[in-house]
């Protein structure tokens, strides 16, 4: 039996290293569906394009992309009286869809402090790809050209 804690899981921290504004601002690493993947996240106003691609090992150069997505900053719950509900399961500071050709998953990111500064751990749960519309013209059908 696989370990629910930790599948489906991922970290993700603010970029110290960063040197251009190309770099990207946060990177980390997670697991989905046991396959380990690299993250890479930018601050786009309101929201956080993040990224997941293979991890590149020893190489200098980043692997193509599997999952493309976006963060967007969720709403915050109103507590009840007297402040925060003690029962109540922490809320995720972003939200937000990754897709690839074959999956697409919701991420949830809960806001962590550590002994080195604030960092993010993410939770993946498999949603269903929507559909792409078909194009009105298919452009690799050899028809008549009409």
């Amino acid at each position: 039996m696989s370990n629910e804690r930790t599948r489906d899981r991922g970290n993700l921290f603010e970029n110290t290293d960063k040197k251009k504004p190309s770099q990207p601002d946060f990177q980390g690493d997670c697991t989905i569906d046991g396959t380990a993947y690299e993250i890479r996240g930018w601050r786009r106003e309101d929201q956080v394009t993040i990224s997941l691609a293979p991890p590149r090992g020893d190489r200098n150069t980043y692997p193509p992309d599997v999952f493309k997505g976006a963060l967007e900053a969720a709403p915050q719950k109103k507590a009840g009286r007297g402040g925060k509900d003690a029962g109540a399961a922490p809320a995720p500071a972003w939200v937000g869809d990754i897709e690839s050709d074959d999956a697409a998953y919701r991420i949830s990111a809960f806001e962590k402090q550590g002994k080195s500064g604030m960092y993010f751990t993410l939770s993946f749960e498999r949603t269903e790809k929507a559909e792409k519309p078909k194009p009105e013209y298919d452009y690799d059908d050899p028809g008549d050209g009409a």
